[in-house]
């Protein structure tokens, strides 16, 4: 009860530290659903989205497969879905709304469909319906009331392991999957769904050739949209970038060393994006496997005896002759690890497994039914500021819980990690249903918390609701006390978004560094002065995002504020502002001192505005005029 309290109240105070908690996990509650999808709502709410299974929480005569799971109290609520959202897509939409799209066909007890059994949808033990065309929509609240909206046909073919991106309108792209259930998406199958469709709808799908090629290992392809307005899309050994309003397809060079789609699951990330790199674009793929079969074919291959990759590799998609990097690799093999962005710029990678892959069945070499093992429970910060060979730190304590398949992971506004979720076997195990199995259905919630948790976080006030792309600057506050002594040529804005996690990624996650400068009070408080987006909503697309200062690698407890106009539209473009110059020392009292060098400028600022204000009229220029200029 006392980690419980403490957690809820370090949500609530922005500056006060508490003590002992750095760099420790703590249980803090239960899900009622297993979390196979996971995603931060609001400030004090995550939402979770499973498969139908037989979960302990109920709604409406059948199991609940969502829940809100309330952060100030670490209870739930349960959700009423009925259409089977199993290994669906999501991602937050620029209205403030996050879409959930696609699933599997309607079951029953052990995942068996109710097609096999010649029963109708709804009549079986959980009273489910299919969910391969299904859209589900959920506006996040704090008072208990939303739920979600589906719709059983909203989207005109089954899709199953779709990925969702968001683009600068603050639409979405539904991307890939499948028709029906099967491991791997593979040819002789005759099942893949090898295109991208829009929503709101945009008309008929459109054929990718990429995802044509890139069978069987292409079920939620990894996909990022880019300044320029194109996506960079990477599946089984393949990479390309796809221009999606002329459906032209330009390939990059094979991903290295090993395979990062489902079923291999690297962790995945874009880096932060940072103003001292006029924010340069570099994507990092870390573990994964280098399958025996590329054909993933599991009765001629026991993958749980293959161990998972070490390696990684990051892109740079937009240089004009993109090629894979090798980086330092991961401490240890790892599959299914999830990277985190924390506010800091560092990564955090959490879950996975030393052998084997996603997925799961009745083959005789599986532990059970899982198609993984060796699970690690060791975390590790990335740090690509650091210099090669000592960009990761393991000077961390172990998790209690194994997270194998279906688990997630997603920050929190105080800086912490909300990690659940685990389930890989096709209804719920436990002690009750089978007391021999090696790994059980998860519901148990845990948070990390970083190693800059205990210490006085900035104060701020002034936070804006909105921010636009373009336009006038703005002041946000720090009081004295919360950064007495500190050195503010380290003081950083960002926004992030925290992604909508499952399967290793979270999707559409994104860190921005705003540019700022600050000028220092007579009584020690400081006012920090902050720049709008840059004028480009392919760089940060829009909806919400949590709004951080950081000093000296310490965060403020984040608030959302919206990116953008808070519609579905063109976004409004206005030109950048230029900042006051910084002014003014803290002294180890906290006062001020009298100073107006450059030296006493925000890393993202120089003395009189932006250093890169050209990198940014050349950011919207690409994205007002890529669809003609792009050679592809």
């Amino acid at each position: 009860m006392v980690a419980l309290t403490l957690f809820a109240t370090a949500l609530i105070s922005s500056s006060v530290a508490i003590a002992g908690k750095a760099n420790t996990f703590a249980i803090v509650g239960e899900t009622g659903a297993s979390a196979q999808q996971l995603f931060l709502g609001t400030e004090n709410k995550i939402y979770i989205v499973d498969k139908t299974q037989n979960n302990p929480a109920t709604i409406n005569g059948h199991p609940a497969w969502a829940t809100e799971y309330d952060l100030t109290t670490n209870t739930y609520r349960a959700l009423d879905i009925i259409t089977n959202s199993f290994c669906a897509g999501g991602t937050y939409m620029g209205n403030g709304s996050v879409l959930n799209v696609g699933g599997n066909n309607a079951i029953t007890t052990l995942g068996v469909s109710l097609s096999d059994l010649k029963i109708a949808e709804g009549g079986g033990a959980y009273k489910d319906y299919s969910g391969g065309r299904a859209t589900r929509v959920l506006t996040p609240c704090d008072n208990s009331t939303c739920d979600w909206t589906e719709d059983v046909d909203g989207i005109p073919k089954n899709r199953w392991y779709p990925t969702l991106e968001t683009l600068e309108d603050g639409s979405a792209i539904i991307i890939g999957g499948e028709l029906w259930g099967g491991f791997v998406n593979s040819p002789d199958q005759m099942q893949s769904v090898p295109s991208y469709e829009f929503w709101p709808t945009r008309g008929d799908p459109i054929i990718s050739p990429f995802l044509e090629d890139t069978q069987p290992a292409n079920l939620y392809p990894l996909t990022w949209l880019l300044s320029n307005g194109l996506i960079f899309m990477q599946a089984d050994w393949q990479t390309t970038l796809v221009n999606y309003t002329s459906n032209v397809e330009k390939r990059l060079p094979n991903i290295t060393h090993a395979q990062r789609t489902y079923p291999a699951s690297g962790a995945t990330s874009m880096l932060p994006l940072t103003v001292r790199d006029n924010y340069a674009q570099t994507i990092l793929f870390c573990g994964g496997m280098k399958p025996q079969r590329d054909d993933w074919d599991n009765k001629k291959w026991a993958i749980v005896n293959t161990n998972t990759s070490s390696s990684c590799v990051s892109i740079q998609p937009l240089n004009k002759s993109p090629q894979w990097v090798d980086e330092d690799d991961l401490p240890e093999n790892r599959g299914m690890g999830n990277f985190i962005i924390l506010p800091d710029e560092r990564l955090f990678l959490a879950n996975g497994v030393g052998r084997g892959s996603a997925g799961y069945g009745y083959d005789s070499w599986a532990v059970n039914q899982s198609y993984a093992d060796d699970p690690v429970h060791r975390p590790a910060y990335y740090n690509h500021s650091a210099p090669a060979g000592q960009r990761w730190d393991t000077n961390l304590p172990s998790s209690n819980i194994s997270r194998m398949y279906h688990s997630t992971a997603s920050l929190l506004p105080d800086g912490s990690i909300f990690i659940a979720g685990s389930s890989p076997s096709a209804d719920v195990i436990n002690e009750q249903t089978n007391a021999t199995y090696k790994y059980y259905t998860e519901y148990r919630a845990e948070v990390f918390y970083p190693d800059y948790y205990d210490k006085t976080r900035p104060d701020v006030s002034g936070i804006p609701s909105s921010i636009s792309y373009g336009g006038s600057y703005f002041d946000v506050n720090l009081t004295a006390s919360s950064v007495a002594g500190a050195d503010l040529s380290t003081l950083k804005v960002n926004l992030i978004r925290t992604g909508f996690s499952t399967h290793a990624m979270n999707m559409g996650m994104k860190y921005i560094e705003l540019n700022s400068t600050y000028t220092v009070g007579s009584d020690g408080s400081v006012t920090v002065h902050v720049s709008q987006l840059p004028p480009n909503p392919a760089l940060f697309v829009p909806g919400n995002a949590l709004f951080f200062v950081v000093v000296g690698g310490v965060p403020s407890v984040a608030k959302f504020v919206m990116a953008g106009s808070g519609e579905i539209e063109t976004q409004p473009i206005l030109a950048a502002s230029t900042l006051p110059a910084s002014s003014g020392k803290l002294s180890t009292s906290g006062k001020s001192s009298s100073s107006n060098s450059s030296d006493s400028q925000s890393s993202g600022a120089g003395s009189s505005g932006y250093t890169s204000l050209s990198g940014l009229v050349a950011l919207v220029a690409g994205s007002m005029f890529l669809h003609f200029l792009v050679e592809m």
